[in-house]
């Protein structure tokens, strides 16, 4: 299965937007079929931002339903990869203790990296792109499809 971080921002912008390629991620993790890893400092960030960004509860339940299918790692990496923003280092930490296989961020400073220790940096949009090519059997993007063209 693949691994993956994702970036607070990600996280954030794409429970509220549902067109977005962000919440298609989301919703793999949240069945299972991409599992999502995060550390407590990763985690206390995400919980924090999203008390203070997001208002609306049924958003609120969708981040905790997506935490509940996360896995937790501990914290062994200490990195200062990033040195011009050091927040960005807690993600390439968890992605290295989880042994991710990518970091999904809309971020330039990590996009910038590009890659650290076989972990890519990607867009939710180039994640999106590699698991349709890679992974899927492209029958959550009929769903998804559906749902758009159903929606009242």
């Amino acid at each position: 299965m693949i691994t993956i971080v994702l970036d607070t921002n990600v996280l954030i912008n794409g429970i509220q937007d549902e067109a977005s390629y962000a919440n298609r991620i989301i919703n793999l993790c949240r069945e299972k079929k991409v599992l999502a890893i995060l550390n407590r400092p990763l985690l206390k960030e995400n919980k924090l931002k999203a008390r203070h960004l997001i208002k609306e509860k049924n958003y609120l339940k969708i981040l905790d339903d997506f935490y509940r299918q996360t896995k937790m790692v501990s914290q062994k990496t200490h990195l200062k990869v990033i040195n011009w923003d050091k927040e960005d280092n807690k993600l390439i930490e968890a992605a290295v203790d989880g042994k991710a296989d990518f970091i999904i961020s809309e971020d330039n400073d990590l996009l910038y990296l590009g890659e650290y220790q076989n972990i890519k940096i990607i867009t939710p949009q180039e994640f999106w792109h590699y698991y349709q090519e890679n992974e899927s059997d492209n029958s959550e993007w009929q769903d998804w499809m559906k749902g758009l063209i159903n929606k009242p």
